[in-house]
């Protein structure tokens, strides 16, 4: 298998190797729809050379983490490894969540992907070193208040006391993992109700209406909620987003994810912008993943560049640079 992965594009090698660790005999599940299958049909062409592949294609979800067929659920539950090359993530969904407790899945998150993210950027990193990096930081990324700066006007502080970080390596390498590569990081749950102060999101909203920023979203905080957002067109459209939900939920400060791929980029797709080295997501609405209670039908991250993170009085990031 070593000698004939070879002529495989490096992506679907990481894919296959450093990211799920697939041995042979081992059976393979990819999962599509309507409007991902290029990138469905791009893993399942080289993942069938090696392993029992089956694909499935279904229509798109509404939204991240809405349920699939019922077809897919009950695939889930017969397979080793799933790429999951959807519009949306089902890394939320209860087919996944309950296909994972079984003790068998090792899940990977394809949504939001493009054909160049195969053969350039994160999915290229070594990811034994990037595994390295996120255990290193992970047992300073936790305290009792963190302080977010950037140099867009970023200026935050929250509690965190109690709450334990969740990591993401890029990998799924044993029964029930789950995971988004390339996207690698360190993420806190703020304690509810504690964040005040300005997020002033200059990178990335990755969302089908919005990804890269042209004109920076201003969000002021209070007492843990977004309370108003100010700016341009991309303004107006999260405004009316969040809006449209009619749930106040949505508006709740959920995640602080540390991005720690030093080879991801800014290019507009969910897992490289989430993963890219320097920069924080902050993530909106649902936090139950976190150790929060609160369970809204959004999670939405939102990436701000540049920043400076301070837990107590230790610096984790400086200006884009780690230090611990």
């Amino acid at each position: 298998m070593k000698e004939m992965l070879k002529e495989v594009p490096l992506g679907i090698r990481q894919l296959f190797t450093s990211i799920t660790h697939l041995k042979e005999g081992e059976k393979v599940l990819v999962i599509t729809d309507d409007n991902k299958r290029e990138i469905g049909e791009f893993v399942y062409k080289y993942a069938k050379m090696f392993f029992e592949t089956t694909m499935i294609v279904m229509t798109p979800r509404e939204g991240h983490g809405a349920e699939p067929t019922e077809a897919v659920t009950a695939a889930l539950n017969n397979c080793d490894v799933a790429f999951g090359a959807t519009t949306m993530s089902l890394y939320h969904s209860k087919a996944r969540l309950d296909a994972s407790k079984n003790g068998r899945l090792r899940w990977i998150g394809l949504q939001d992907y493009a054909l160049h993210m195969f053969e350039s950027g994160g999915l290229t990193a070594d990811f034994d070193e990037v595994t390295r990096v996120v255990n290193r930081v992970a047992p300073f990324y936790k305290g009792k208040t963190f302080t977010l700066t950037a140099p867009g006007g970023t200026n935050m502080v929250c509690s965190i006391e109690g709450r334990e970080p969740v990591l993401d390596h890029g990998t799924a390498i044993v029964p029930g993992a789950a995971s988004f590569p390339p996207n690698a990081e360190v993420a806190l749950g703020p304690v509810e109700g504690t964040a005040n102060g300005v997020l002033v999101f200059d990178g990335s909203i990755p969302h089908p209406l919005l990804n890269l920023i042209d004109e920076p979203v201003k969000c002021i905080v209070k007492d843990g909620f977004i309370t108003e957002i100010l700016g341009g067109r991309e303004a107006d459209i999260l405004r009316k987003l969040l809006a449209d939900f009619n749930d106040p939920t949505v508006y709740n400060i959920a995640e602080l994810g540390l991005g720690l791929n030093k080879e991801n980029f800014l290019c507009g797709h969910m897992a490289p912008d989430e993963g890219s080295f320097g920069n924080i997501h902050i993530g909106i609405g649902k936090n139950l993943n976190f150790g929060g209670h609160v369970n809204s039908p959004l999670h939405l991250d939102l990436v701000i560049k540049t920043v400076t993170c301070e837990i107590d009085d230790r610096f984790i990031m400086k200006d884009g640079e780690l230090l611990v």
